[in-house]
């Protein structure tokens, strides 16, 4: 093993890292010129723990966020930024197919579509209206048209083609506080000594 590895180097080595682990580390978080290998090791190693581990920060999704959405878009991960709107990601002619790819390959439901909010706004109104017009006047007129204003409801819930979230930061934060730690919940944790190990055959 090297003494001290250059930024570069440490660019390599984090990618082929990540290939090797199925991890997602950043490059972008180490911008000294040169590392020692100790001091390196102990970063790389740090930072798989807190991913495998579940310790998501929104930084360490939007990472993983931009890589999937890259490979998915075929465009550089530097063209993606935290202010990038999710409109301009996912054209609307095919959106819930990219969402699709994206959901793929982050292994997830982003959960980011939903429908027209008027229409939708309109059916939850007459739902509920009808529920005290059953109750007073026709329940059979009433239980119909609950049931198919359900219907329509559910359809568009499926169906739905606007975003909840404008930008890709916005996703990230939301991913970091939910999505991920649920997803991480119940999970056997890595243990460092492992994971150093792994790191070791690496760099060597």
């Amino acid at each position: 093993m090297a003494d001290t590895f250059t930024k570069e180097q440490v660019d390599a080595l984090i990618a082929q890292i990540n290939q090797q682990l199925k991890v997602h580390v950043n490059p972008d978080d180490f911008k000294s010129a040169s590392y020692s290998a100790s001091s390196l090791k102990d970063l790389v190693v740090q930072k798989i723990v807190d991913e495998l581990n579940g310790e998501w920060t929104s930084d360490m999704v939007f990472h993983k966020l931009k890589n999937a959405i890259a490979k998915v878009k075929n465009v550089a991960p530097s063209t993606l930024t935290n202010e990038t709107l999710l409109e301009e990601i996912f054209p609307k002619e095919n959106r819930k197919e990219l969402v699709a790819k994206v959901n793929a390959e982050m292994g997830i439901d982003l959960d980011i579509l939903k429908p027209n909010g008027v229409l939708y706004g309109i059916l939850l109104v007459i739902f509920f209206a009808c529920i005290p017009f059953s109750i007073a006047f026709d329940w059979f007129i009433g239980g119909i048209t609950m049931a198919v204003s359900a219907i329509l409801i559910y359809i568009l819930s499926k169906t739905g083609n606007s975003f909840r979230i404008k930008t890709l930061g916005h996703l990230a934060d939301e991913l970091a506080w939910k999505n991920y730690l649920k997803q991480k919940k119940g999970f056997e944790p890595v243990t460092e000594n492992d994971i150093r190990k792994k790191v070791d055959a690496i760099l060597s």
